[in-house]
């Protein structure tokens, strides 16, 4: 892993050690994974999915898609505020994703909404167990507490088409 050395936009990390610098890019990266493997599962969700439900799910995994993509994109740059370096290649998201893997196939409107709802809830807990203990970065941490509230509206969002 590239070690983290504090941009001249982060100066005021210079209270925070190099070592928590490192660990802390590394949990964003970690994180990056997890938020990547995410936008692809509801693209495959929004391209894929069948039934009743068609026109609700489809527009909505497309909006999951698109908002999580922006969040990457954030953690991507938070990482390299903090001088670090985003993983965000394919085998880098292949390796750093704490999701399991993606039923490819499924096309079932029901399967794929309680898929993503999993998929949300396990992203949101993730990014909470990271933003827990984050007071010496509160950029950080504040960054993580918006995307677990974005993740949460949408899991509240598939939950309701599931009655």
């Amino acid at each position: 892993m590239a070690t983290a050395t504090a941009t001249r936009t982060a100066l005021p990390l210079a209270d925070i050690k190099k070592d928590r610098r490192d660990e802390i890019v590394g949990g964003l990266n970690a994180s990056l994974g997890s938020l990547v493997d995410l936008a692809l599962s509801s693209k495959q969700a929004h391209w894929n999915i069948k039934g009743p439900n068609f026109q609700g799910l489809h527009a909505l995994f497309d909006e999951i898609a698109a908002g999580v993509r922006d969040h990457s994109d954030e953690v991507a740059e938070r990482v390299r505020a903090l001088g670090g370096i985003s993983r965000g290649t394919l085998e880098d998201v292949k390796t750093a994703t704490s999701l399991p893997k993606f039923p490819a196939t499924e096309t079932n409107w029901q399967e794929l909404a309680k898929v993503m709802h999993a998929r949300l809830v396990a992203v949101s807990e993730e990014l909470r167990g990271r933003a827990d203990g984050m007071e010496d970065d509160l950029v950080t941490q504040d960054l993580y507490i918006g995307i677990m509230g974005a993740l949460d509206k949408w899991a509240w969002m598939v939950e309701a088409h599931l009655g």
